[in-house]
């Protein structure tokens, strides 16, 4: 049966006049938008606002990120100009005007939402002051600027583009904060997702029967570990699902000692599958333990999304923008989507979830199949063994080893149940070939009872398509994916297409066509055709898939469409199941359809139609986000006279560690990190905060080089939630938003790794810094004339270089910014000998706690036989 959709969409509210005071925040209609420029990511977190069908974007970070010369100068002003110093630009909201070019207009209200932070303008009146066009995809969560005239931040790029390694991504680079980590506790407070519900429901001839149940996940520390605990209950069913993961998670390699595992978890565990034995297994009691990158596919051509997924979420999946899968909530409180098969070339996966007060999370993993291989030397693992949702024991070892530059072998053993309810054991082992146009393999498997598969397979692209070919001999080989038969298969070919069609003027359309054909051991042939054909514009997403195959002659068709559309405050989701052959016939249709109303409000109807037993099934619901907590009410019909309805009720639960503070939301907050950021003046230079030491209010930060909307209170504290977890975290103080330009981080930065449950603490200690000035001169034969492009160095007492700078072409330098302590500030060694010259001396400097400024710390350099 094909259930009603339930999707959910960004939520909004009705569009309010911007003050010259901050607007108060909601948190229903704050988004966070990935931000790309031609195909550079710059920044995967710009926070915007969704207004009815309008989306605010901030003008000083947008025009900061296309380093454009406009800056938010006061709560409510921003000034500066486009491009060139004749085309100046002023915003003032208080006054109601905008300047731009020399021309002044009345500036509408509506149009602006002012914030402590920044100026939130409606997406198509920026794209009229600036010289880009933006374009927003809510189903995406995604920002595409398309500049009218070339940006300064376009050439920057390029540079970068010329200097990239083939295959990287992205503009963001590693700044080598140091790792900052955060010790597990034998027991802490855990972080709490809470969904109640009462429903009834009745039929005719039948009693209304009433039915109360719960779901929670809660997160924490516990034993020095990392751990999660999932339970449902319903009064109606006795029985309690409930899972409970212990673990730790490593992006670096640094747990169980010599084995450098990256994850360690036992209890609820998933065991990957592996090509020809085995599908992958989400769930089952057991322990697992990989050094695989976290970044990394799930095994060599296959990979695994699965998760948590609250009730009331769905979530859909798209691969290379081809939307590919759909699913809602489960009892266990998870999805997956296993084993989806990876092409040379790119493979981008992207999971929107949808929540039922309207929230919006998307999720990306990419990977590039031809560049996963395992450097020379290295040995990456996986061990795995538990007992699956029916009880049945699964295991698994598996290596993979760099033997060269282009040459992996692989190897292993798996231990899996068969259909026919006995267990059998499988040992493996395979060869991958890592060139520079394609990927060839050879795989060869032992199974315990004698049965053996030998298969060849070729990866590569020609053009837009990634195609790949395989063949498989099999000897008496049967395992979960060659179920025994009378009649078995002998030989497997298959012919695999993955890419696109681009027919111009920006349109694509993604596709992906398959031919498996088996030869069983009486010379009949099973063959199996199925493809792929999608379309994606202007937020509208719609597949279908066909689906054809003959089994002995007989011949069997069917096909499924999907179309998703989520545009600014209105959602739609539908989904046709159909039969072709051996009869054309419907077999199932569902559609809904969701829309933010005044006051916040979230309407959702759902119908879904089975052809087969006549029966059509209508459903609704309203939901509200209330800030620390949401409610909804549904009900449904059907033509079969059934009819029900319910009340729940969502609320997170987290404690903020430094003030001992419990905070309430609406929104999930048990499966993401948070961070507790602190920020002071440092007066006495230890690097804590104590004694006279200050908070300093309004202080922001960036992560992973984008900047956050978070800003520091009157207690110089900032809670950043909801950030990825097990993932390696750049967190940075932004100097910009320091209201003193003396003031300065002793640190520049830290890497974290946020997990679930645990709140990281940082502190960021800010110092009062110094400057120092001069002039370089260059001496010859008595006399002296200022030199520019002279190289000074700034070395700390060990002789570190902590900072340079040249002088101009006047010979003027000036070094601010400079952290109190003593230094050495001398011309470069190397330019010295390069250009054969010699300098009159060093200087030593002293920048005391208070700032100093030094001025006229001169350089005289003259030709190496003059000194």
């Amino acid at each position: 049966m094909l259930p009603a959709f339930q999707p959910g969409v960004a939520a909004a509210a009705a569009p309010t006049a911007a003050a010259a005071k901050p607007s108060p925040k909601t948190e229903a209609n704050l988004i966070l938008l990935e931000v790309r420029l031609d195909s550079q990511v710059l920044s995967d977190g710009v926070t915007a606002y969704e207004i009815g069908r309008h989306v605010f974007l901030p003008l000083g970070e947008l025009a900061r990120m296309l380093t454009l010369a406009v800056r938010v100068t006061d709560e409510g002003r921003a000034s500066g100009y486009i491009l060139r110093e004749d085309r100046n630009f002023s915003l003032d909201v208080p006054e109601g005007a905008v300047h731009s070019g020399g021309k002044r207009e009345e500036l509408e209200r509506s149009q602006v939402k002012v914030e402590a932070e920044d100026i939130y303008v409606d997406s198509t009146l920026l794209a009229r002051w600036l010289p880009v066009d933006l374009d927003i995809d809510m189903s995406s969560l995604t920002l595409k600027v398309r500049p009218r005239e070339p940006l300064p931040l376009q050439e920057r790029l390029a540079r970068r583009q010329r200097g990239k390694l083939p295959g990287s991504q992205g503009v963001y680079t590693d700044p080598g904060y140091p790792r900052l980590a955060t010790p597990y506790r034998v027991a802490g407070l855990p972080f709490i997702d809470q969904t109640l519900s009462i429903t009834t429901d009745g039929s005719a001839g039948r009693r209304r029967a009433t039915a109360t149940s719960y779901a929670t996940y809660l997160t924490a520390d516990l034993l020095g570990m990392e751990a999660a605990l999932y339970a449902s209950r319903n009064s109606v069913d006795p029985s309690t699902a409930v899972r409970l993961t212990l673990g730790r998670n490593d992006p670096g390699g640094g747990l169980l000692g010599p084995l450098r595992a990256r994850t360690a978890l036992f209890g609820s565990v998933a065991v990957p599958g592996m090509a020809n034995i085995s599908v992958s297994s989400a769930t089952g009691n057991g322990i697992a333990v990989s050094n695989r990158p976290l970044s990394q596919p799930s095994s060599f051509d296959r990979h695994t999304l699965q998760g948590d997924l609250p009730p009331g979420w769905d979530v859909e999946l798209y691969y290379n923008e081809a939307l590919v899968g759909f699913q809602q909530s489960r009892p266990d409180g998870k999805y997956s989507f296993p084993d989806q098969r990876l092409a040379f070339g790119p493979n981008d996966f992207r999971l929107v979830f949808h929540g039922p007060l309207g929230q919006v999370r998307v999720e990306r993993q990419s990977f590039l199949l031809e560049e996963s291989a395992v450097r020379r030397g290295e040995l990456f693992y996986d061990v795995a063994a538990h007992r699956d949702q029916y009880g049945r024991p699964r295991a698994l070892a598996q290596f993979e080893w760099g033997l060269g530059q282009h040459l992996n072998a692989t190897g292993g053993w798996q231990r899996v149940p068969l259909p026919d309810g006995s267990e059998q054991g499988y040992a493996n082992l395979g060869l991958r070939g890592y060139l520079s146009a394609f990927i060839l393999s050879g795989d060869a498997v032992r199974a315990a009872d004698g049965g053996r598969l030998a298969q060849l397979a070729l990866k590569t692209r020609v053009g837009n398509l990634a195609l790949s070919a395989s063949r498989a001999r099999l000897d008496g080989f049967t395992s979960e994916v060659f179920a025994q038969a009378p009649d078995p298969v002998r030989t497997r070919d298959e012919l695999r297409a993955e890419g696109a069609v681009a027919p111009g003027a920006g349109m694509f359309f993604p596709l992906s066509f398959e031919v498996r054909r088996d030869i069983l051991a009486s010379h009949k042939e099973n063959v199996l055709v199925q493809g792929r054909l999608s379309a994606y514009r202007d937020g509208t997403a719609l597949t279908n898939a066909l689906r054809w195959q003959s089994l002995d002659g007989a011949k069997v068709a069917n096909g499924q469409l999907q179309v998703s559309r989520r545009v600014a405050g209105i959602g739609l989701t539908g989904q046709l199941q159909y039969l072709l052959k051996p009869v054309a016939q419907l077999g199932s249709a569902a559609v809904s359809a969701d829309r933010y109303l005044t006051g916040g409000y979230l309407v959702n109807l759902g119908l879904s139609r089975m052809f087969d037993t006549r029966e059509t099934r209508l459903n609704g619901a309203l939901n509200k986000s209330l800030g620390s907590y949401g409610l909804g009410v549904n009900a449904y019909y059907s033509t079969r006279h059934a009819y029900g309805g319910g009340v729940q009720f969502f609320m997170a639960l987290g404690l903020e560690p430094r003030h001992a503070r419990m905070m309430t939301d609406a929104q999930p907050m048990a499966n993401m990190g948070s961070a507790s950021v602190r920020v002071f003046l440092d007066k006495n230079l230890n690097g804590e905060m104590d004694g006279t030491d200050e908070p300093i209010k309004g202080v922001g930060f960036t992560i992973n080089g984008g900047n956050q909307l978070a800003r520091t209170g009157a207690d110089g504290i900032a809670y950043l939630a909801r950030l990825p977890a097990h993932q390696n975290i750049d967190l940075a103080l932004d100097p910009g938003t320091l209201d003193d330009p003396q003031w300065q981080p002793q640190t520049r930065g830290v890497r974290i790794v946020p997990r679930p449950g645990k709140v990281n603490q940082v502190d960021f200690a800010v110092a009062v810094t110094g400057e120092i000035d001069g002039t370089t001169y260059f001496v010859t034969k008595g006399k002296s004339r200022p030199i520019g492009d002279l190289r000074l160095e700034l070395a700390d007492a060990t002789g570190k270089v902590v900072g340079s700078m040249n002088s101009a072409s006047d010979g003027y330098y000036v070094i601010t910014g400079v952290l109190p302590g003593d230094y050495w500030l001398r011309v470069a060694p190397d330019q010295l000998k390069r250009l054969g010259l010699t300098a009159a001396g060093t200087h030593l400097i002293t920048i005391k706690p208070d700032g100093t400024v030094l001025n006229g710390r001169d350089f005289h350099v003259m030709p190496a036989g003059e000194g």
